[in-house]
């Protein structure tokens, strides 16, 4: 959902989707205005509707969505109604997946609190800059007298987002002795930032670098993201039960990385968390194996769904028939091999092509399961016609941003035509 400067409240879906030759596409299929007030009913009934126009109501795995309130009524509302129906795997317990950035930027936001004072001053110094032309004539002139080779200027962050205080502070940091030297030769600046603010800036950074390095992995839009979702915040206990089981998919990880990293981290708790994993990776197997129509394994899921609760040795024998007959599945296959090392290389969509002969059923999970986007960055990117504020590889180069920004300027026309607006108002104005 994103609010324009006109108060109106829009919504974009983004549909992310593995075809048939394990390419993988994100979709914009519905940009349009929402009525008001936007809460999480308002909001079920136009995604619900944005699926039936589309006819995708029983493709849908997934829905990334940040930790608002209002998101978690809306994903149980749509989970409910989807089950329902039957069109969820696993009964939708892997429906919801909180935006992996957003979980970053929680943690780190609380960590910004304690040091807030200290990135005052850098802030302002770089507004100070910026604040006319005169002074940014004056600042050229000292970084030529300093001797400091072109590059970027520190950017002005935005507060409430992390990243971009991190990206300031760093590119500050280089500039350091023209700050300095402005003070000297400018009585009106009076934001210089003392010895203790730039090691304490340099000590952010360093602390931040590898925050901002798993927020570009996760942020991606090229390449799967959900199989990269653990490695990021696997130490994140809330986090785990849901996505955890994904790493399983990743030739080079398996169970036992899975298993090795839980020990590490949970100690004698470890066991539990990795067989409920497992169960339920298990369970998610057996559902696609009855869509494939295989008799083997669809005996298996129905012994693993009844259970005669008043025997008190129904769930051990349970466990014994389950056993027996996963001895030839292709999960347990897949589980015993020899993991590939972690040094090479994959493309992890090019993997399961390739051995979708081998592991059919595995591949179909696989499909469903890496198109999960582990962040919204893809969708939020629509709404700007600026350089996403998470840099990703790949990003497009300045012309094709202006591009999409135009058209979604005609878009957003289109979208509430009965609204008088100026054609004229420049792109930024608007987003």
């Amino acid at each position: 959902m994103w609010t324009s400067n006109q108060t109106l409240g829009y919504l974009c879906v983004t549909a992310h989707y593995i075809d048939d030759e394990w390419e993988l596409y994100k979709r914009i299929i519905k940009f349009t205005l929402v009525e008001s007030p936007h809460d999480g009913r308002t909001m079920f009934n136009a995604l619900l509707r944005t699926l039936q126009d589309w006819n995708i109501e029983s493709n849908v795995f997934a829905i990334t969505l940040d930790n608002a309130f209002v998101n978690d009524n809306f994903s149980k509302t749509l989970q409910e109604n989807l089950v329902d129906k039957g069109q969820l795997p696993h009964k939708g317990k892997l429906f919801h997946c909180r935006c992996a950035t957003h979980v970053l930027n929680l943690i780190v936001q609380e960590g910004f609190k304690s040091i807030s004072s200290a990135t005052k001053n850098i802030r302002d110094s770089v507004k100070y800059v910026k604040s006319s032309q005169a002074r940014k004539q004056r600042f050229e002139e000292i970084v030529e007298q300093v001797g400091i080779s072109p590059g970027k200027r520190p950017p002005l962050d935005v507060v409430t987002q992390w990243n971009s205080t991190f990206l300031m502070l760093e590119t500050a940091l280089k500039y350091r002795k023209v700050y300095e030297a402005l003070k000297q030769g400018d009585p009106q600046y009076l934001h210089e930032p003392s010895t203790k603010d730039w090691k304490v800036a340099k000590k952010l950074c360093n602390m931040l670098q590898p925050f901002y390095e798993a927020t570009k992995i996760v942020s991606g839009s090229k390449y799967p993201t959900s199989s990269r979702y653990f490695h990021m915040l696997w130490e994140v206990k809330r986090e785990l039960d849901k996505q955890s089981s994904i790493v399983i998919l990743d030739p080079r990880f398996k169970m036992r990385f899975l298993e090795f990293r839980l020990n590490q981290w949970f100690e004698e708790e470890a066991f539990r968390y990795s067989s409920k994993v497992e169960k339920t990776f298990r369970k998610l197997f057996a559902e696609y194996s009855i869509e494939i129509s295989d008799p083997f394994l669809e005996k298996a899921h129905m012994i693993d769904e009844k259970v005669d609760e008043n025997n008190p040795w129904a769930d051990w024998g349970q466990h014994q028939s389950a056993q027996q007959m996963s001895k030839t599945n292709e999960l347990d296959k897949y589980l015993e091999e020899e993991t590939m090392s972690v040094g090479v290389e994959l493309d992890i969509l090019q993997y399961w092509k390739m051995h979708s002969g081998t592991y059919p059923t595995l591949a179909r999970m696989a499909r469903d399961i890496l198109a999960m986007p582990a962040s919204t960055v893809a969708s939020k990117s629509a709404f700007s016609s600026a350089e996403r504020t998470v840099d990703v590889s790949g990003l497009p180069d300045p012309t094709i941003t202006s591009q999409k920004g135009f058209l979604l300027w005609n878009c957003l026309l289109q979208c509430h035509s009965s609204d008088k607006i100026d054609g004229s108002i420049e792109l930024p104005a608007l987003f």
